[in-house]
Parts: C-alpha cells; sequence; structure tokens
C-alpha cells in the first residue's frame, strides 16, 4: 500500500508539477503556442478524469448493485470535466474576475522607481508566477517595457485571466475540488471515509500526503524559472516567526478551540445521537488513527505547512479572502456538508486574516497549534468528546 503511494505521488507532482513549469515559462517568455501546449494538456486531463472517475466505474462495478451510486459520479466526473474545460476560456477568466481580485497593474512611475532601486537590491528577473498567487518582485530596466505590456503579467497581486499560471491554477482548484467529491462519492461516503482510516495512519504516509501541496504551488511561484529561493520564500509569505507571532499563534488557537468547542456542543444536542454519530464517524476514525504522539506531531505538522503553504501562501494572493477560505473547507470532505463545514470554514478564515495580518509562517504555527492540541489530548486521554471536537484541518 505504501508503495502504491509512493508511485501515485511521485506521478502526480511530476505531471502537474511539469505543467505548472511549463505555464511559467509561457507567461515569462510570452509564447503563445507554449501556452496553446498548456493548453492542450489541461484539455487531455479534463478527458481523462472523466473516464477514469465517470465512465470505468461505471463499465467495471456496474454488476455491484450501485448503479445509482455510479451514475451519479459518472454525472459529476462529466460536470468536473465541463467546469474544467470552461475554465480554459479567456472569456470565462475575463468573467471571473468580478469574483476574485483584480490584477492592479501599477502606475508607470511607480514601476520604474522599483526597479531603478540599487543593484544589491533588485532581482535579476521579472515576477515569477504573475499572480497564481500575486507578490512583489522588481525587474531590470531592459524588463521594464516588455512588463508594462498589457498581455504580460504584473507584478502585483491579483487574478489575470491572461495569465497561463493563473489558468492553470484555477484548473487545478478545480480538479481539487472535483476529485475530493468524486473520491467521497465513490468510497462510499462518510463511512467509506472511516474505513480508510481503518487500518491507520504512518509517518511516510504522511509526509507523501503534503507533498503535491508543498511541490506543486513552489514550482507555481516560479522557482527556478522566475524566481530564486529567498524571491519565492516572499513570495508565499514565508518571513521570520517572531515572538509577537507566537503570541498571535497561541491566541488565535484558543479563540479557534473556544469557538469549535461551543458550536460543537450546540451540534451535538440539537442534532439526534444517531445523526451526529453518523456525520463524526470519519473525524473520529481520523483521531483513532492517531495513535502516539509522535504521529500527533507529523500529522499536525504535515498538514500545518503544506496546507497553509498551498492555499494561504500560494492562492490566496490570487484568488482572494474568501475563494481561497472555501476551497479549503470543502477539501475537508471527511466532514461532508455538516455543520463541520462551517468550523472548519471559520477556521479557513482565520488562517486567511494572519496571512493577510502578519505572515503564512503565523498561519502555520497557528494551524500546527490547533490540530497538535487537540490529536495530543485524545492521544494522552481517549477521550470521545475529543475525538468530535477536534476538527483537525
Amino acid at each position: 500500500m505504501d508503495a502504491e503511494i509512493f508511485v501515485s505521488t511521485i506521478l502526480t507532482v511530476a505531471i502537474l508539477g511539469g505543467i505548472v513549469v511549463a505555464a511559467n515559462v509561457a507567461d515569462k517568455r510570452g509564447d503563445p503556442r507554449l501556452r496553446l501546449w498548456v493548453t492542450g494538456v489541461l484539455l487531455v486531463m479534463n478527458v481523462m478524469l472523466v473516464g477514469w472517475y465517470g465512465l470505468l466505474p461505471l463499465a467495471t462495478e456496474a454488476d455491484d448493485g450501485e448503479t445509482s451510486r455510479l451514475l451519479g459520479s459518472f454525472a459529476l466526473a462529466t460536470v468536473l470535466g465541463v467546469v474544467a474545460t470552461a475554465a480554459l476560456s479567456e472569456r470565462v477568466r475575463e468573467n471571473l474576475t468580478r469574483v476574485f481580485p483584480a490584477r492592479q497593474v501599477p502606475q508607470r512611475d511607480e514601476y520604474l522607481a522599483e526597479v531603478e532601486r540599487p543593484a544589491e537590491d533588485s532581482s535579476s528577473g521579472e515576477p515569477l508566477f504573475p499572480q497564481m498567487l500575486g507578490y512583489y518582485t522588481t525587474a531590470t530596466r531592459a524588463n521594464a517595457p516588455q512588463m508594462l505590456e498589457p498581455d504580460e503579467p504584473s507584478s502585483a497581486r491579483g487574478f489575470n485571466p491572461r495569465s497561463a499560471v493563473h489558468t492553470v491554477a484555477l484548473v487545478f482548484c478545480v480538479y481539487l475540488l472535483g476529485t475530493q467529491f468524486l473520491t467521497f462519492l465513490l468510497g462510499g461516503g462518510l463511512e467509506g471515509v472511516a474505513e480508510g482510516f481503518s487500518d491507520g495512519l504512518t509517518t511516510w504516509v504522511l509526509v507523501l500526503n503534503g507533498q503535491p501541496l508543498l511541490v506543486i504551488p513552489v514550482l507555481g511561484v516560479g522557482w527556478g524559472v522566475r524566481r530564486d529561493l529567498r524571491q519565492v520564500m516572499d513570495r508565499l509569505g514565508l518571513g521570520p516567526l517572531t515572538i509577537q507571532g507566537v503570541g498571535v499563534a497561541l491566541g488565535m488557537t484558543v479563540a479557534l478551540l473556544i469557538l469549535v468547542s461551543v458550536v460543537g456542543s450546540t451540534w451535538q444536542l440539537l442534532t439526534p445521537p444517531e445523526t451526529f454519530e453518523e456525520q463524526t464517524q470519519a473525524s473520529e476514525a481520523l483521531a483513532d488513527s492517531v495513535t502516539t504522539i509522535w504521529l500527533a506531531l507529523v500529522l499536525a505538522a504535515s498538514a500545518a505547512i503544506s496546507e497553509e503553504i498551498a492555499f494561504r501562501g500560494a492562492l490566496q494572493p490570487v484568488f482572494g479572502f474568501w475563494a481561497t477560505a472555501l476551497i479549503f473547507a470543502l477539501t475537508h470532505m471527511q466532514y461532508a456538508l455538516t455543520p463541520a463545514t462551517l468550523i472548519i470554514l471559520g477556521v479557513a478564515l482565520a488562517f486567511g486574516w494572519i496571512r493577510m495580518r502578519y505572515n503564512t509562517t503565523v498561519a502555520i504555527v497557528t494551524h500546527f497549534f490547533y490540530n497538535f492540541i487537540f490529536l495530543a489530548l485524545n492521544v494522552a486521554i481517549d477521550s470521545e468528546a475529543l475525538q468530535w471536537l477536534g476538527l483537525i484541518v
């Protein structure tokens, strides 16, 4: 099983990472042929996803007496393919600028003031990932005319409908949400998710699961193409952790734990016992699968680092505060569409606010504290109450 997870993770990172790098190169060079190639690859992937999640299960499992579920999966896979294909249309992306933060093109005098900084303060290249994940960067005067062209990515933050990188980011978000729902449906819903944790978790599996959300965003913001490592860290908001930052993380963690306790207690009181047990079986199974403090530490750390770098570090500057929080909440399908989803949305908004007010590093620490406290208490006390209160994100 671990070998299968390793191979699938490597393939996922290689394929998606290759597309992201190609999109970065296309934006940097302004190469329409390469952009067309990226679009073509995404179209092929759309068709493959419909076949893998829709047609294949319908053809191979139709005799199992679950035709309605398989038809539902086929319909959902088709919708996924249609939405992902629509995202490849520039007209559709232009319309999405009403929802996502609009790209803010800097004034020419401000831009020239930026590129005229002393050599030691300026970068040697143009902004990377023109906003798949927004940021601040500088460029040489020689690049200024090119970068001020309307068809080229700017160094300002926001969603750029003409950027190949932002197009890929949008399509990948559709994939992420769509495959989460499809896996949930094909796996048998909450009961199936709970069974998935029955074999327990290992350090190796936890580390592997976090790699796509870590590697792809780092490549997405242009590491090795438009940015060096220091610039990538700046773009992702991975600044130094100060004493104030630790205090903010601890304070926000306490506030979130109170929120979860209050909402969770109200939820339990208002919900019939059998319904409540069904709605929380997946989260309880996940908590039960963490049997040692070491596993609690690894799970809390891997989730915090990979998810915060991906969502708050890379995506939030492009797709905005609210959209990023909603995407984050919907990716946690172990809670399905229960009151727990609203709790996770509140937690995501808190992390997003920290990213805007401080930096991604503080959001990572807050995320880690939030997860680790419940997991560690569950290991130490083995309390069922802690299992359902500990909504792990």
